[in-house]
């Protein structure tokens, strides 16, 4: 709540109490009117309606007087209430979520004493390399959050609600698998292999059945993506335009990069292992030669039996936009598209608990999911951003900005087959009834 929602409130209490109040004295100048009314019909003196009107008044002023003390309790108590409210709302201004872009503003601001100096002295002496730390705040990407929460430009052109979300193909990976953080380059997890033995009801004075299992470390490294750009003195010195150049271009290069590692990397050298490498291929499972005409939507429903049988529980499955396009225009026997009867009450499309996420991170007829949460993603430290002299930028008048990040990607052996890939046209011959 804001001080405007908080003064509306404040204004609106009031108001219904003033409501009540006057409720109150309404009603007993009703019950007065027809005490007289009645008065007068049975021919009743004039010191008889006299007496009425003077107990009816008496009755008012007293009704009238516990109203006003009630409401002024209530007032009182909520006035407290609010105003223990409106400490608040003061007290967390400067704490609320903050955008990328403020995040980096904060901290340029931070190191504006050095930018400075760096443009006074034309980038010449010996300087240090400016290291800034931005935070990671969560936050709710709207048009006031982000694009319209500066005085950038705003308001020199026309905001047409457009916001391009640089982390969005990120996003749509991360809001399904297991996302943490580490404090060393390297991840560590057990795993239990080699089971020996099974259980099972025996005889009386039988022997019992030995069982043992092997627990075995498994690590996986930290990976680092970093990118660099150039910039000159003068564009250092105009925040605005420092803050655009590194959210729209070396931010957007990263992300999306990141992404495309978080699915297709194949865990040789410095790449990470992605969910592709990881998962099992489609089977087709219980479903395998058994269905006439299969289609798409039976493909993702063997699938999410797949998993089921691996005994994961499939919550997500990506797949490209012009696949899911094709899926859309698919028919029922009543000529009604079939997607529509898997539409949740969310709005998403859903089979089989498992939900429909599109991204061009994913190869067009191809698809990938399942569990996802088996996928861990686990970053080693914060955004960094680092403003310092590169080769010839001394010469140059430039400054070098370098964005990196580092992060590791891993799932137990024990999960990965509740992890399915595959392609649509070698998934429906697997199913298709001979």
């Amino acid at each position: 709540m804001d001080e405007k929602e908080f003064n509306a409130l404040v204004a609106r209490v009031g108001e219904e109490a003033a409501k009540k109040i006057k409720a109150e004295s309404e009603r007993v100048q009703k019950d007065l009117d027809i005490k007289l009314e009645e008065a007068m019909k049975k021919g009743a003196s004039k010191d008889e309606v006299k007496s009425i009107v003077d107990k009816a008044v008496e009755g008012l002023n007293t009704l009238h007087n516990e109203a006003v003390s009630k409401y002024d309790e209530i007032l009182k108590k909520q006035g407290e209430e609010l105003g223990e409210l409106k400490l608040s709302i003061k007290a967390n201004k400067n704490s609320e979520p903050r955008t990328f872009r403020a995040a980096i503003m904060g901290a340029l601001e931070e190191k504006k004493a050095e930018i400075d100096a760096i443009v006074k002295s034309q980038g010449r002496g010996s300087q240090p390399a400016i290291v800034l730390e931005v935070d990671k705040a969560a936050v709710v990407m709207s048009d006031a959050s982000t694009i319209g929460a500066g005085v950038t430009q705003y308001t020199l052109t026309q905001n047409t609600g457009i916001i391009s979300a640089i982390r969005r193909r990120m996003e749509r990976y991360l809001q399904s698998v297991s996302v943490g953080t580490i404090s060393s380059p390297r991840a560590l997890w057990i795993e239990e292999t080699g089971p020996q033995g099974t259980a099972a009801f025996i005889a009386e004075g039988a022997g019992k059945i030995q069982l043992s299992t092997l627990y075995v470390e498994k690590t996986a490294s930290v990976q680092k993506i970093a990118v660099f750009g150039k910039v000159t003195l003068e564009l250092l010195n105009d925040l605005p335009q420092l803050v655009s150049y590194i959210e729209a271009y070396l931010m957007k290069q990263l992300t999306v990069k990141t992404e495309d590692q978080l699915f297709n990397g194949d865990n040789t050298g410095n790449n990470l292992n992605g969910a592709i490498t990881l998962a099992t291929a489609f089977t087709g499972g219980a479903n395998a030669g058994s269905i006439t005409a299969p289609n798409e939507f039976d493909v993702l429903s063997a699938l999410a039996l797949q998993v089921e049988v691996a005994f994961g529980i499939a919550n997500a499955v990506y797949i490209h936009p012009s696949t899911w396009a094709k899926m859309k225009s698919l028919k029922n026997l009543n000529n009604t598209p079939i997607w529509k009867d898997y539409v949740d009450t969310l709005g998403d499309v859903v089979i089989d608990g498992m939900k429909i996420i599109t991204t061009t991170a994913v190869t067009a007829g191809n698809f990938v999911g399942g569990d996802m949460s088996v996928l861990r993603v686990l970053y080693l430290d914060q955004l960094n951003i680092q403003i310092g002299l590169d080769g010839n930028d001394f010469t140059n008048n430039m400054k070098t900005i370098l964005v990196e990040q580092r992060l590791v990607q891993f799932a137990s052996a024990n999960d990965t087959p509740c992890l399915v890939k595959g392609d649509f046209a070698s998934a429906k011959t697997a199913l298709a009834a001979a």
